[in-house]
């Protein structure tokens, strides 16, 4: 018998907002990941991030993106845009 996932109707859905970010310092994707769960804003997801640019896009829960921002300030990470889809950011 094939086990049934519960389906969420889109106004009960978690609603996102993206990030768009830049590192001063070269880093790696590996190195930048460890660093936002090291933030403790959860959930976050490190969408993409160019190392030779420095720039990247992280996803996070909509109400949290101020509380990221402040956190990535504190980690050296420079916050540039806020966005409701990645179209925007891109």
């Amino acid at each position: 018998m094939k086990e049934v996932t519960p389906r969420f109707k889109p106004s009960q859905r978690m609603k996102k907002r993206y990030l768009l970010f830049e590192c001063s310092e070269k880093r790696s994707f590996d190195q930048i990941k460890t660093e936002f769960f090291g933030l403790g804003v959860k959930p976050v997801h490190l969408i993409e991030f160019d190392s030779s640019t420095g720039t990247g896009i992280v996803r996070c829960k909509r109400g949290l993106e101020g509380k990221l921002k402040k956190a990535m300030e504190a980690a050296g990470i420079k916050p540039i845009k806020t966005s409701g889809t990645l179209k925007t950011l891109r």
